[in-house]
């Protein structure tokens, strides 16, 4: 090492979770990377903050990528929703609720 060097000046790049951070859970936790993104994705998001007054750049794209994390119910019914729609179909006061509804909309089957 050079002996110009002034360490007491030396800066160091911390990686992992923000000391400020620590005893969080790993979902509160952020924990600064680096990401290199096409320029029109950075673009975009940079726009995207610049209209959005309370989120940031990186807040949008950490809830892009959570939602991408996400299924919806669409992807994987869940089994409260088969039994949810198993006992809705065996209502007959729902189903009559709904044949009434259809009926005022002029639906004919």
């Amino acid at each position: 090492m050079r002996k110009e060097y002034d360490l007491t000046t030396l800066q160091i790049k911390r990686r992992g979770m923000l000391p400020g951070l620590q005893g969080q859970s790993s979902q509160e936790a952020k924990v600064n990377i680096t990401v290199a993104l096409d320029e029109d994705l950075a673009t975009y998001f940079k726009a995207k903050a610049d209209n959005s007054a309370a989120l940031s750049f990186q807040t949008l794209v950490n809830q892009t990528l959570r939602q991408t994390l996400q299924p919806t119910v669409a992807q994987q019914p869940s089994v409260e929703m088969e039994v949810i729609k198993m006992a809705l179909l065996q209502d007959a006061e729902f189903l009559r609720e709904v044949a009434n509804r259809i009926s005022h909309l002029g639906v004919r089957s």
